[in-house]
């Protein structure tokens, strides 16, 4: 199993950000960058039982929180979905087979309640068990 304190680790080795949150953010901080755990990923079993099965998925869902310029916002969201699609790593010592995005870019979400644009990019993480 992989967490998301080790996926946000791995993750501000490739992306530059002031503030990184898991779970929560920080909304009073103009540029951060937070992850979530979500739904939607298979569970993966082999037909031998847990023993057979080379790997697991992990569903995480990144919000882009980023300053009230919509051009600069959408350039860090693109920066973030960039350094995941087609990537392989190693995380949390689990070697990364695929990082499956959920949509061909990163989702506009619009502003917060103080005009903060925000971005949301879902993947799915194959790893080894």
């Amino acid at each position: 199993m992989i967490t998301l304190a080790q996926v946000r680790d791995w993750i501000k080795t490739q992306v530059a950000c002031p503030q990184w949150y898991i779970g929560k953010i920080d909304a009073k901080k103009e540029q951060c960058i937070v992850l979530y755990n979500t739904t939607g990923a298979p569970v993966r079993l082999a037909v031998g039982g847990i023993d057979a099965t080379g790997y697991q998925v992990k569903a995480v869902s990144i919000l882009v929180h980023w300053g009230r310029n919509a051009d600069v916002a959408e350039i860090k969201a693109q920066e973030v979905y960039d350094a995941l699609f087609g990537q392989t790593a190693e995380i949390g010592g689990k070697r990364i087979v695929q990082f499956r995005m959920v949509t061909p870019q990163p989702i506009s979400v619009g502003t917060d309640s103080e005009g903060i644009y925000e971005y949301v990019i879902e993947t799915h993480i194959y790893h080894e068990r």
